[in-house]
Order: C-alpha cells, then structure tokens, then sequence
C-alpha cells in the first residue's frame, strides 16, 4: 500500500496542500508545533505562521442515488478519493411518521376536516428523501474542501438519450456523429441490468446490446424491447423470445423503471445550484456520463467504481493522473434518535437512552477480528455490528467484546480502507 496522505490545515485553519513526509509530521507533533484535529482523514494543523502557496486542487463528484464518488487531483496525481453511501430510510421513517400522527389526529379529534389539500409547495420544492440526497451530496464536497485548498469542482450529471428512446429509427444526418455516438443508450441499459448478461449473469465480459422479442418475431428497437446478453447466450438464444428461451421474468424485469435514474435526474440540478452558491458560479463545472466513460477507459484505462469515475471527472479531456490505492468510505447517519414512543398506538416509550453501557449507535468499532459499525441494540443485550459499505449486518456481539475505533461526526462514518483496482472498489477492512 502507498504511503498515506496526511492533510494539513495552516495556523488560521485554512486547508494547505497535503504532505506524505510524515517523518515531519510526527516531528511537528512531538514539539507541539501542530496538533491532530482529524483522525479520518488524518488532518493536521500548524501552530506556527508558514507560506500560505496553494496548487489548485479539482474536485469530482460522481451523483448517484444511494453512492456518490468523490476524488480530488492535483499536479498529476489523486490526493483523496471516496465513497459516500447515502441515507435510503428516509421515506419509510416519514410514512411511518404519516401513519402515527393520522392515528394520534383520528383518536383525538375524529371529525376533524382534511387538510392535505390546502398546502402550496415553495419554488423549488424536494421530496424529503431527495433534498436529504441533494444535502449530502453537497455536504460530501464540503467534507473534501475542509482538508484540500479546492479551486474547481466538476459535477457529473445524469442523462439519458431520450431522443433515440422515443425513436429508435433515427440515424444518418437526422443524429449527432461522432465517435461517442451510442454511449448514452448503452449506458442506460448497462445501469438497468447492472452491467451483466441478462441470462446468464456474467460480468466483466463483453456485452451486447439484445432484443428480448427478435425483430424477426415483430418485436421493435424500442428500449423496453432491448437487454444485454453475452455472446454465447445472444448466439444460442437465436430468434426465440425471452419466455421460450426459458427466462420469463426478463419481460417483467425490463418493465421495471429506472428510479435511481430518476432520482439523479431530478437530484442534478438543485446539487449545482447548491455547489455554485457556496464556491462560486465559474468554479463548479457540469459533464456528462459519455465524457466521464471515454475518460476513464480510454485514456485512464481504470475499471468502473464510483471512485475511478469521480477521478476521470476530475480530469480535463486527455489528462493522466496516478491513481491512489487508498480510499476513504463515508456513511451518512442520522444526527439523532427522536423518536420517543412506539407500538401499535404509541402506548410504549422507548427504552434506549443515548448511551447502552457507554456506547452510542453509529460508532465504528471492531470485533471478533471484523470492523464495522453499531447498527442495532438488542434487548437481549447484544449489539449489532453492520458493514460500512454495505450496509448490511455482520455480526451480534456483547458489548464487552468490542474494542472503539472511531466516533461520528459531522453526521458521517468515516473509514480510510485499502482500494483494490481488480475490484474497483474498497475490499478490505478498515486499517
């Protein structure tokens, strides 16, 4: 693994360029002229006046629905890259919400008038669960400008080509040429299908594009008509249909909307109005997923994760930066525990305090030789610890079994782990 980044904040706490001379690090640390004010990212700042010379720094910000990749370059090389897993409860919280508070309305005044229909959204108005994405999204970037003197920020936005989805036919002059022509339409299939063979769910081959009924058998280029299969299954498949080559619920399953493309589409706009006000209309730039993809397998030649395409976002077409082999994971979590009372007419308070024997839910802990967070408290007395990237559960443990590694803050878990570029992605514990 490379030598870790240490990031430094002068003496005003104004971010400086990061340093790896971490001989000098501890030599500072050891005389008192800095001090540590993060652990994740591990973060610096000086007690004594120096130089206030910065390189400009450029941040990329892959949008996504439940994961936002982050990476910032400078001088040729990524000084920070990652992953920001975002809240996917919100809107079963607020409907359960919704079901209490009509409960608790019904029981004390029953012949109260309705009310949901005299309200008057405000311009620019979000579902909740949207504008808690949009929030983190922003709240994400202002996480990396804390630690790097960032100058430009370019943010990836989500589009499909509607226009060959609506007609197919299209071609010759009638069409935009180019060398990127079809990558909007494949990309959409590749999210849809989450980039395997349909049949067979083969990964990391190449892909073609299929029809599920054969133009053959009356079927159109319509893109519910359209999937990605193998060459061994596209040949063996032939003319038959999805249902007589044995796989009826690929029809269905091509019928499914897209709702985390949805969400991006709807998320793109308020996340670049909410960056430009903060760092400025000419330093928050926009490109598109055609661009980001050409980047990053043709001159980067890096495999899909959230992180390598925030890093071909970053670069300038024809740029070639040295990736990093380490990558931070950040969760966002709930600042608080608000909730009171539960059962099936609020009868029940709930009996969890804030701490359970000295710890707090969200912390990053360790145990049993896996690391994780504290995701649920039992009433048996064992904690549940969960995965950071995931999300989903590994293990139930006493409390006396773990050992504190790192407490939220700023409403986040964070993690620096090692990146594995065969995976594309964070593989290995927690260092």
């Amino acid at each position: 693994m490379e030598q870790s980044i240490v990031y430094v904040l002068g003496a005003s706490g104004k971010p400086l360029m990061p340093t790896r001379r971490r001989n000098k690090v501890w030599y500072w640390l050891r005389c008192g002229l800095a001090k540590v004010v993060s652990r994740e990212p591990f973060t610096i700042q000086l007690r004594f006046e120096t130089t206030k010379y910065t390189q400009p720094v450029t941040v990329g910000v892959d949008t996504g629905s439940k994961t936002v990749g982050l990476a910032a370059t400078t001088n040729g090389a990524v000084v920070y890259q990652a992953e920001a897993h975002l809240r996917a409860d919100i809107t079963d919280k607020l409907a359960q919400r919704k079901k209490y508070r009509r409960a608790r309305r019904f029981r004390n005044t029953r012949y109260r008038a309705a009310r949901f229909a005299n309200r008057r959204r405000s311009a620019g108005w979000m579902p909740p669960s949207l504008r808690s994405k949009a929030e983190a999204t922003v709240k994400a970037v202002h996480f990396v400008a804390r630690v790097l003197p960032v100058c430009q920020v370019n943010v990836e936005v989500g589009r499909f080509d509607t226009q060959k989805m609506q007609h197919p036919e299209i071609s010759g002059l009638d069409y935009q040429q180019g060398e990127l022509q079809g990558y909007l339409l494949r990309e959409y299939l590749l999210e849809k299908w989450q980039r395997q063979c349909a049949y067979c769910g083969a990964e990391e081959v190449p892909l073609e594009v299929e029809h599920i009924v054969p133009r053959s058998r009356g079927g159109s280029n319509r893109v519910s008509n359209l999937t990605l299969a193998c060459q061994p299954c596209n040949e063996r498949k032939g003319k038959q249909t999805a249902a007589e080559f044995g796989y009826p619920t690929i029809q269905a399953q091509a019928r499914t909307p897209l709702k985390d493309a949805a969400h991006v589409s709807t998320l793109k706009t308020a996340v670049v109005q909410r960056l430009r006000a903060i760092f400025g209309t000419d330093k928050v730039a926009v490109s598109y997923g055609y661009e980001t993809k050409y980047k990053r397998t043709r001159v980067l030649g890096l495999p899909k994760s959230h992180t390598n395409d925030a890093v071909a976002i970053a670069c300038v077409m024809g740029e070639v930066v040295e990736p990093s082999t380490v990558t931070h994971v950040l969760r966002c979590v709930p600042r608080g525990k608000y909730r009171l009372f539960n059962g099936k007419h609020s009868e029940h308070r709930i009996w969890a305090p804030r701490k359970v024997k000295g710890w707090k839910l969200y912390e990053r802990v360790a145990a049993k030789g896996q690391v994780g967070y504290i995701g649920g408290r039992r009433l048996k007395g064992s904690f549940v610890l969960k995965d950071l990237s995931t999300g989903k559960t590994i293990l139930e443990v006493v409390p006396s079994k773990l050992q504190r590694l790192a407490r939220c803050t700023h409403g986040w878990i964070a993690a620096t782990m090692e990146f594995n570029e065969k995976e594309g992605g964070a593989s290995s514990q927690g260092l």
